[in-house]
């Protein structure tokens, strides 16, 4: 390897996330994979679900907006939290309802910005509480350095199949510069995306209504965003940052629910920041205080084939979060008996949401105390415990402990054994006791408030080999996954509802929720990266994972859409200011019963979708030492996704798309970015 890459090495090995302080990837009480900057800008992202996909355990699937969400060792999206430098960026699930959920995944900082990516797959209640049950994903940015630094990236994807998909195009950017050196500095960063329709026809011909469109054609899509950051260095112990930013998002389905109509909405979010962290030789303290406000506003539906309308404020949503943090790392010298990692800290999430269309107003408070200590007994053995106290003002208390045991008897070897709690607090609307929603496709939402706190227990062991040749890992997990919350759909208006509720008369539907008593899944992870040998690498992934309800109505089914077997596979070549790489991504035994209205997948396509392989290829060059050139050729194939499987169900001709997900046809992705 040479001096850059072992340096770049060196990095990807160092994380944060797992509890919350630098440690080394390999004695890290979790089952982390990192994303460099480098395999970031190499390929067209264009929001996280994208950046993410190839992390074994870890799944992506498009929403009928077009956006991505993302699945964690077989739980779904509203199980995998979302943080930006450690701070907390999930919102309340009411968000994700009709099909808009994925939309939080582009809530991110311009590519320019990111330095890495953390995922942890499996709990990590323990240090961030509720929301993380499936897993964590940590977007690691750069640090405002001590010179005038920049970046800007223009990017266009240009689709073959122009018939059905849009084409899309942005531009990012991120300024660093210092102020008062080694004082103060200041950053900027900017973005802005936008996507032309796509247009999936009804292969039945056009509706009784009028509509030739599917209910998941994405219509036009752009966002935008711009934020800032204030770096202040009191003293050699002590510094500060405020940071600031505001993103905006609209999205359109030309089709909902088969009725005559397009939906849009708009997402706003603002996000302010103040943190402080210091460091002395009694420890090392990090304290931040968090203000986020999300905002959807559904536009006034309109005639098929629209892609706006007037905002509808009288169906607004609006969540209030704010997070009072407090945590304490220090390593203890335990001389005979080892060293000792502790860390501790205090954490309260107060939250309110407001649904304007039925005058939802609801707030909780949350309270988590945690402790946890790792214990270095020697060179070769180290173990972890700790537990988390919760408490929320709706709920009773609940704990969560986790045990990790690390042993490696070569440097090149580590074995790791570990058993994890996980929680989820049913949301404010999900315990609410009757309608709290109506939305504009005049589906009524109630909840139900004897519903019990989701939890799981997760069991993992996990080999990883570092050699100079390689870097493997290879990771089997269990979860016992008790009282998940699942949605009923398609109440008939005037049937029983829970609490003695009835579905309303002027209802298009009713939707209810229930806790399902147990469900498992199970799965093996494996990675692969080879070093560089005269400037070629290879890397790999594998995952399989299996789901099963245990009980209830749907027992013995899985609780998910997610693949049993995904691969990817990727050699990369590198000489000088040139790389290429082939990668090869597939898709296998998705099943496909947990999703589709009255079961019509499984009627008219099987047990499972269409499996498939996708192929890439990208181009970069840099030239001039700071400007960068890359073409990324994507589904070289040019593979149709739209394959729909056409039957008669309930004695209605209905249709179903044979792949699980709508993927463009070949397309090809230039980007150019200059940095300063």
């Amino acid at each position: 390897m040479t001096s850059d890459d072992k340096k770049a090495y060196k990095l990807k090995s160092v994380v944060t996330t797992s509890t919350g302080f630098s440690q080394d990837k390999k004695v890290a009480p979790a089952s982390i994979t990192v994303i460099s900057k480098e395999e970031i800008l190499e390929r067209p992202i264009k929001d996280l679900g994208d950046a993410v996909q190839d992390v074994p355990g870890v799944y992506v699937e498009q929403t009928k907006t077009g956006q991505n969400q993302i699945y964690m060792r077989g739980l779904g999206s509203d199980y995998t939290l979302i943080l930006i430098d450690g701070k907390r960026q999930n919102v309340n699930s009411a968000f994700n309802q009709n099909g808009f959920g994925g939309v939080l995944t582009s809530f991110m900082p311009p590519l320019s910005m990111i330095e890495r990516i953390e995922v942890i797959r499996g709990p990590a209640s323990i240090i961030y509480g509720t929301d993380a049950m499936g897993g964590v994903i940590n977007i690691i940015t750069k640090k405002n350095p001590q010179k005038l630094t920049g970046s800007v990236m223009i990017e266009s994807t240009i689709q073959e199949q122009r018939k059905n998909w849009g084409d899309n195009y942005g531009v990012n950017t991120y300024v660093a510069t210092p102020i008062v050196k080694d004082v103060l500095s200041l950053s900027v960063r900017g973005a802005y995306k936008y996507s032309q329709p796509s247009y999936f026809y009804n292969p039945i011909g056009t509706s009784s209504n009028g509509n030739p469109y599917t209910t998941h054609s994405p219509g036009r899509w752009y966002s935008y965003n711009a934020g800032a950051r204030l770096d202040y260095i009191i003293n050699k112990h002590n510094s500060i940052y405020l940071d600031g930013e505001f993103y905006h998002i609209t999205n359109t389905t030309l089709n909902t629910s088969s009725r005559n109509v397009s939906s849009t909405s708009d997402f706003d979010k603002t996000n302010v920041v103040l943190s402080h962290d210091s460091e002395y030789d009694w420890g090392k303290l990090a304290n931040y205080v968090q203000y986020s406000l999300t905002q959807r506003i559904p536009q006034t539906t309109t005639g098929f084939g629209n892609v706006s309308g007037p905002l509808n404020y009288n169906s607004i949503y609006q969540n209030h979060d704010i997070v009072l943090s407090s945590m304490y790392n220090h390593d203890f010298n335990l001389e005979d008996w080892g060293d000792l990692g502790l860390t501790s800290g205090i954490y309260y999430l107060y939250e309110r949401l407001i649904l304007k269309s039925s005058n939802f107003d609801r707030d909780m408070h949350q309270l988590a105390l945690f402790a946890e200590g790792q214990w270095f007994i020697n060179e070769y053995f180290s173990t972890t415990l700790g537990l988390r106290y919760n408490y929320a003002n709706l709920y009773a208390a609940m704990p969560n402990p986790r045990l990790y045991i690390n042993y490696n008897p070569f440097s090149w070897l580590t074995f790791k054994a570990g058993v994890a709690s996980g929680m989820k607090i049913p949301s404010l609307q999900e315990s609410y006791n009757g309608l709290y929603q109506i939305d504009t496709s005049g589906i009524y939402y109630y909840g139900t408030k004897d519903l019990q706190a989701e939890k799981s227990w997760n069991y993992e062991l996990s080999t990883i080999i570092d050699t100079e040749p390689a870097y493997i890992t290879l990771t089997g997990f269990y979860t016992d996954f008790r009282d998940q919350i699942q949605t009923i759909q398609n109440v008939s208006p005037g049937a029983s509802l829970p609490g003695g509720f009835v579905c309303a008369s002027s209802a298009t539907t009713c939707q209810y929720l229930n806790n399902v008593d147990q469900s498992l899944a199970a799965g093996v992870e494996f990675s692969l990266q080879t070093k560089p040998f005269y400037g070629v690498s290879f890397d790999a992934s594998y995952a399989f994972t299996y789901t099963e309800q245990l009980t209830g109505l749907q027992k013995g089914k899985p609780v998910n859409s997610i693949p049993q077997h995904k691969l990817m596979t990727k050699i990369t070549y590198k000489y000088q200011n040139f790389s290429t790489y082939l990668r090869m991504q597939g898709n296998f035994k998705t099943p496909t019963i947990a999703t589709g209205k009255g079961g019509d997948p499984t009627i008219l396509v099987g047990q499972y979708y269409k499996d498939y392989i996708l192929l890439d290829m990208a181009f970069n060059y840099t030239f001039f030492k700071y400007y960068t050139l890359t073409l990324s050729l994507n589904n070289l194939l040019n593979t149709n996704f739209i394959d729909y499987a056409i039957g008669n169900v309930n004695n209605a001709q209905t249709y179903v798309n044979r792949y699980q997900r709508f993927l463009p046809g070949r397309n090809y992705w230039l980007s150019f970015k200059i940095d300063f």
